[in-house]
This record gives structure tokens, sequence and C-alpha cells, in this order.
């Protein structure tokens, strides 16, 4: 009977509790209508885009015998007619109006290649719109649209304060269909994904809402309305895993799309690598950090004295602890700004103030810096040739680096044109810039090989 009393007891609790918990859980687990408000609030703000490419073709006129084909086919030519069969191909995708004036964000690949890009509003307009700057690297792209009045936009969030299983929205023009809305929670942070072999992306939210193709460049939202992330990428054998770039990362990069009409990397002028307990032992250095193995004359890192054997273990308030660690905290920095780099050398600790200056190698379209061979040049890279212009810098991400190109190799010739100084080197890759493609002759220690590079 004791039993059954306190059973009763027990449930009639739970039966008081589970009110009490419902009322005091957030609105967003029992379907309420925050999803439809921001819903409303944001969708005017996502706009359908289209992209358009026009493939030119070359149509037959041929009569089906062959003597006539022969000798008249051609003034049946498109060409020698005067008349193109131009073909447009069409990608759709999603983009984001973040501010009043017309700028909107989206991904590169959705608009890459396109002779024509078209945004359609919430509202049905269709217009034209200009590609301010675009980022292959970070997959982000920012376009213009003309209008004679204040656009809506999306305010902006904080992706770094978000926590797996938060609540987000997705809004995009999936499949072309028109505005789609879907909802779901962040299902992990700081994903790293490769697709193909040109994309391959870094720190990437992960959500189990759904997003479909013509998705990209679409809105990822927090329950406040704001945005959070870009949606960018789905696995097609993965069913409920989409993939979103951070909001925090699009806005440097939409900085300096904005202003330059690229991405400004900012430069430090250092080659590292691992640091092994051998090489910790040999430097005298606790076994954490990057080695910094080369330092580029006048870099930022060189006038503010850092020097080969130095191991850079903390730049500004975030620890370096691998490669990774180093490349990811230098993406977050921008050209101009200033930053503490925490070194160890020879068993003592010191602090290095560096400005960031943009890559010298970034002002060609190869994406290197070159010197002329000197002797000096020839000790430090124990080159074996004295003609030619040395590598002293790679562009990440560039042609050259795309190419296995790197710190140390001569390049003796472009397209069969000697380059024996800086100047040659200039004007043979200006004239080789037209055709998009170009040869070098390349001496990488005793070895001498010709490398085809493209340029776009």
């Amino acid at each position: 009977m004791k039993k059954i009393n306190r059973a009763i007891i027990i449930l009639a609790i739970i039966s008081i509790l589970i009110p009490v918990w419902a009322f005091s859980a957030p609105a967003e687990l029992f379907g309420t209508s925050l999803i439809a408000d921001i819903a409303e609030k944001v969708s005017p703000a996502v706009v359908a885009i289209e992209a358009v490419q026009y493939v030119r073709t070359r149509r037959s006129f041929g009569s089906g015998d062959p003597f006539f084909d022969r000798f008249f086919g051609h003034l049946f030519d498109d060409d020698f007619m005067g008349f193109n069969n131009v073909i447009p191909r069409k990608g759709k995708g999603s983009g984001v109006l973040i501010s009043p004036q017309g700028h909107l964000l989206t991904n590169e690949h959705v608009i890459g290649g396109a002779d024509e890009i078209l945004v359609k509003l919430n509202d049905g307009t269709q217009v034209k719109a200009k590609l301010v700057g675009k980022d292959t690297r970070t997959d982000l792209a920012v376009l213009k649209i003309d209008s004679d009045k204040s656009l809506p936009h999306v305010p902006i969030g904080d992706s770094d304060k978000i926590r797996v299983g938060e609540w987000v929205v997705a809004i995009g023009n999936p499949f072309g269909l028109g505005m789609t809305v879907t909802a779901g929670v962040v299902s992990a942070r700081n994903r790293d994904l490769s697709i193909d072999a040109n994309r391959s992306y870094k720190d990437l939210i992960q959500t189990d809402a759904s997003i479909n193709p013509g998705n990209s460049g679409g809105a990822l939202l927090n329950s406040k309305g704001e945005l959070i992330g870009i949606n960018t990428a789905i696995i097609p054998y993965g069913q409920g895993i989409g993939f979103a770039i951070p909001v925090n990362l699009a806005k440097r990069i939409v900085g300096d799309l904005m202003a330059y009409g690229k991405v400004k990397k900012a430069f430090l002028g250092v080659t590292v690598q691992k640091l092994t307990p051998e090489l910790a032992a040999y430097f005298e250095v606790p076994e954490k950090g990057v080695l910094v193995t080369d330092v580029v004359e006048d870099s930022p890192a060189d006038k503010a004295g850092i020097v080969p054997g130095d191991v850079i273990i903390a730049i500004e308030d975030k620890n370096i602890d691998t490669l990774s660690d180093f490349q990811n905290s230098l993406e977050e920095h921008r050209v101009g700004e200033t930053a503490t780099i925490k070194i160890f050398r020879k068993g003592r600790e010191g602090i290095c103030k560096v400005v960031f200056k943009e890559n010298p190698a970034e002002k060609n379209a190869l994406g290197v810096l070159v010197k002329k061979i000197t002797p000096e040049l020839e000790k430090k890279f124990s080159l074996f040739v004295t003609q030619g212009c040395v590598i002293h810098a790679v562009a990440t991400g560039s042609p050259a680096d795309n190419a296995g190109l790197r710190p140390g190799d001569v390049i003796q010739q472009i397209n069969r044109v000697r380059v024996g100084n800086e100047d040659e080197f200039a004007a043979a890759l200006k004239e080789s810039e037209k055709a998009g493609t170009m040869v070098l002759r390349v001496v990488r220690g005793q070895t001498v090989n010709l490398l085809l590079v493209q340029l776009k």
C-alpha cells in the first residue's frame, strides 16, 4: 500500500513539474510562431540569383550532298554569314542583401564565369547585378544592385557565439522554386570539407536544416533573426547535412572586396615548419609553436626582427601549436593591422610587434615575388645556376602556388623569353597574361623542368 501511495505522489509531482518546465523552456522548442516571425522579417532581404553564361556554338547548314558541302558549305558557316548560335546556360542560387544601398553577399561558385547576373527580389522585381569582387578561396562574392529606394537587409550576428544544438533557420532558393524556409540546429562547428579538387573549406558551420541545390548563397540565421552564416555546400550522399560559411569570416572578406575588389591577405613574410622534438632540443626551445625557416627581406617579420630559428608560439592572444593554427591566425588579420607575436629564441621568450603588409607576390598575375640572382642569393638558396629570377615568396592560392612553385625555384624563361632580372620578368609576364597560360622554364636544385601554368 505504501509503494502505491509513493508512486501516486511521484506521478503527481511530475504532472505539476511538466507544465512549469514547458512554460519556462525556449519557445522555439514548441513550434510557436518564432520561425514564422523570422521568415517574415528576413525573407525580403534574401534574393534569388540567376547566373547566365552565353556559350557560342556553330550551326551546320549541310545539304546532305557531299559535293555541295565540300565546295559551298563554307558559305553557310555561321562566322562567314555573320550569325552566331548563342546558347545561354543558366545557374541558380541565392543571395543576402547586407546593406540598404543594395550590396549583397553570395557564393563565388554561384556567379563564377557568369556573363550576366540577374537578381530577383522578394517582390518579384528582377534587376541586373554588378560584381563588386569575389574570392575563390573562401567561396564568397559581393554583388551590387541599383535601387531608387532603401532596400531591406539582414542584421549581422556573431558566428563565434553560436553553440552546438542551437536552433537555426535557413532561407534560400532551392532548385529555383522560390524562397523556401527550413529549420534545424547547429550540428557542429569548425568543420573542414573538400567538395572537389578546386573547392575546400575550413571552419564551416554544420547544420541539419535542409539545404538543397540552389540554396547556395542563402542565409543561415539564429533565433534572433541575425545572419550567422552563408549556406554554401551539401553532401549529396549525406541526408540532412548542410554547411555554411561563418559570418565572422565573411565580414573580413566583404570589407576587402568592397574596398579593393579583391582580398588583400595579411603578409608576415616567413616560411615555417612543424617543430619536432629534435629541432626543439637543437634550438633550445620548448616543443610548441612553429619553427621559422626563412624570412623574406624587407617583410614585416624582417622589420620586426624575426630571424630563422625563432619559434612562433602566439599571435595576439591565440596560441600557435600547429601549422594550421599559424595559417588560420594570419587569415584573421588584414593588411595594415598591427599584431603582437610571441617567440622563443635560444631558451628565452620575446615579443615582436608587426604591421601586416600586402604580399608583394600578389601584385602580379602569377603570384610570385622574384629577384635577380646575386652571389648572396646563390648562397642563401644554394643555387646551381647564375642566370634567371629566383622566387622569394609565393602567394597562397595563386597560379604559382597551384602549380607547385616555391621559394628558391629559379624561373629562366616565360614562353621561351629569357628573364634575367625583375624588369624582364614583369614584361614577359604581362605579355603572357593575354593568352591565360604560360610555359615556364624552372630550375629546382640541379633539375630543369618546363611547367605549364594556367593563370585563370
